[in-house]
């Protein structure tokens, strides 16, 4: 396993001490979980490889067979066997499910109370949930292409002639979207605050979370085959239905910026960084500065499409000097474009700043993961909905500057965006 800073693609500033298997033994990669500083992978046979970022070492963890995976917000693995039974990686520790999935899991995720949240295939698709220690609950739910927020607090389903919304936590169908012509892809934006739906036509929708109104529409040159949002919610990538190539979109304008040729697959394309796109294109992997108009290639290395890649916000050891960790830390999900046209930003100088990371309608849910992050030494709070359309949102401060919110920001490992609220009473 090697690493590279993506904006230049130069010598590899980082190395595992033993080699992964070989690339076509390799099905995917997984993601990384910053606390354990692990990067995961699954290769052909099932296998779960774990790299460790600090070791440099590499090890495969039980149980063979793996078929499906899925990454937590925290990091942590769901994984699926071919009995469908579940184990959940934590902290490096496998923990068996009690019971198996009624059926082979089309997709999985992780919420951030240590819960499945699983959907089946076949004709007859279900929304699972569970725990290591409860017994499984199952509702049946539309066939469609299945998306869920980074928390998996909701999971939304593009059912042709509607977009279904389920709260998996509290069980329960939460409302709809109509579909004008045939919902066919979803996804959420990093916070989960936006919606964004395509369907058989050259306009993406865009929708408010809450109050499920359309708040826009982004045009496209046609029908878009896939879409998916950066980790910073600023970028949306898109898949033509023809041709090899794709479409970039900045969400703080909600605007075509860019046509650029590249493939399309599970790990690539992406954007590291704040602003840094990395695509394959041919043979090799080339990388463009997505601020510069037009995108301006900025790196390339020839014979690396065969590779796979992963984006992760993390530095290694012998490169954290202060002035490094602050530039290349900036991969860590930063939203402030689009906060700024969220309602809650008001004159600076009467002002609380706040780093915002989640909104959530259930409470419950909300009160876990200011605790978990406050275990983890930030000051996280709830901040109670002041609207019926609001949700119950966690925030970490309030801070005095924006300096001192944004350095905080680097070392949460998870999206988050600058907000400005009326000073607590005390």
């Amino acid at each position: 396993m090697l690493a590279y800073h993506p904006d230049s693609l130069s010598a590899p500033s980082w190395s595992s001490t033993a080699a992964l298997p070989a690339a076509p033994s390799i099905s995917r990669v997984l993601g990384v979980d910053l606390d354990e500083r692990i990067a995961w992978a699954l290769d052909a046979g099932g296998n779960l490889i774990a790299v460790d970022l600090e070791s440099r070492g590499l090890r495969r963890f039980p149980p063979p067979g793996v078929t499906q995976v899925g990454l937590g917000p925290d990091g942590s693995l769901y994984l699926a066997d071919t009995a469908h039974r579940i184990v959940h990686v934590v902290r490096r520790t496998p923990i068996a499910f009690r019971d198996p999935l009624p059926a082979e899991p089309r997709v999985l995720y992780g919420t951030v109370n240590d819960q499945l949240v699983a959907v089946t295939g076949g004709k007859s698709p279900e929304l699972i949930t569970a725990n290591s220690e409860q017994t499984l609950h199952a509702a049946a739910i539309p066939r469609g292409e299945v998306t869920a927020t980074a928390w998996g607090d909701l999971v939304a389903v593009a059912a042709d002639s509607v977009v279904m919304l389920y709260e998996p936590l509290g069980r329960k169908l939460v409302s709809s979207i109509p579909s004008r012509r045939h919902a066919r892809n979803v996804a959420f934006s990093p916070s989960g605050h936006r919606l964004y739906v395509a369907e058989d036509d050259n306009e993406i929708l865009v929708y408010d979370r809450f109050s499920r109104a359309e708040i826009g529409r982004i045009a496209l040159p046609a029908i878009p085959r896939e879409i998916r949002i950066d980790a910073s919610g600023r970028w949306m990538l898109a898949q033509g239905t023809t041709g090899d190539s794709l479409w970039v979109v900045d969400l703080a304008t909600r605007r075509l910026t860019a046509t650029v040729p590249g493939g399309w697959a599970p790990d690539l394309p992406l954007v590291a960084g704040a602003s840094t796109l990395v695509v394959r294109l041919g043979d090799d992997v080339v990388t463009y500065d997505l601020l510069k108009a037009p995108p301006k290639q900025t790196a390339i290395l020839p014979g690396a499409a065969a590779d796979f890649w992963l984006a992760i916000a993390w530095v290694p050891r012998e490169r954290l000097s202060a002035a490094t960790a602050a530039a290349e830390s900036a991969g860590v999900a930063q939203d402030s474009a689009l906060a700024a046209q969220d309602s809650t930003l008001v004159a600076a100088d009467s002002t609380d700043i706040y780093l915002q990371v989640s909104t959530s309608q259930n409470p419950e849910w909300a009160a876990q993961l200011a605790q978990k992050l406050k275990e983890d030494g930030f000051p996280a709070s709830v901040l109670d909905p002041t609207t019926t359309d609001e949700g119950f949102r966690v925030v970490v401060g309030p801070f005095t500057t924006r300096e001192l919110a944004e350095e905080t920001g680097k070392r949460l490992g998870r999206a988050y965006f600058v907000i400005r609220r009326p000073p607590r009473r005390t």
